[in-house]
């Protein structure tokens, strides 16, 4: 059985996931909420909105409130949740167009996979992102398993672990990706990294071809997340 198949509580994974790769990769956002401290603080205090200075609350509740939506909502609504959290914490432009959880909304799986299920394929296609720009160095390593950490699972540890050094492959994520879930992959993987790097843009545009997501969707997506946009 692939790893990413096994039945892991890894849903409450997600969360520390996109927060570590912030962190790891230097994310200016993260530095201007206050660093790892508050991050972290956030991630243990449930609820405290002020532990990222105001910037991820929103109407999820700070991290503890999306940790919460994660693990009772499921599908589109507690990722969209903490997706929308997390674009607004980087800066993202929140003003015209469709919000980035309009975008989300857009997509409409004809089942809804289990819990576990997604929340896997959404820590693989941060993993994958931050690593198509070569490999994720030992200090950036490091600073994602400390952040992680904190109350996981040696289960959980294990599949990030062995993402970490799964092939990158843009095409298998999709092939992986059930439908309806198109968008919500491509914007983890787009938040797992600052796409800046030629490699990282020539990994997006194999991801969202493969995904078959169009060049506005994509566009608007960067521009939700504050990053520059793939396609002129």
């Amino acid at each position: 059985m692939p790893y990413w198949e096994k039945k892991m509580s890894l849903m409450n994974m997600v969360t520390k996931v996109a927060i570590g790769f912030a962190i790891a990769k230097g994310v200016n956002a993260v530095q201007k909420s206050g660093g790892i401290g508050k991050m972290m603080e956030g991630l243990k205090g449930g609820a405290g909105g002020a532990a990222t200075g105001g910037a991820v609350s929103g109407s999820s509740g700070g991290l503890g409130g999306m940790l919460g939506n994660l693990g009772g909502a499921g599908g589109a609504g507690g990722i969209g949740g903490l997706l929308g959290g997390l674009a607004a914490a980087r800066g993202g432009d929140t003003g015209g167009g469709d919000s980035l959880e309009d975008l989300l909304s857009r997509d409409t799986p004809k089942e809804e996979p289990p819990v576990e299920e997604s929340a896997g394929l959404m820590i693989r296609a941060m993993v994958m992102a931050a690593r198509c720009d070569g490999e994720i160095d030992a200090n950036e390593r490091e600073t994602l398993m400390a952040t992680i950490g904190e109350d996981a699972t040696p289960e959980d540890m294990s599949f990030v672990r062995a993402a970490m050094d799964a092939p990158v492959s843009a095409r298998t994520l999709a092939d992986d990706t059930p439908q309806g879930l198109e968008t919500q992959v491509y914007s983890m993987s787009v938040m797992a990294i600052e796409p800046d790097h030629p490699e990282e843009a020539k990994y997006l545009h194999e991801l969202a071809t493969a995904l078959g997501i169009g060049q506005a969707t994509v566009n608007e997506i960067h521009d939700s997340f504050g990053v520059q946009r793939l396609y002129s």
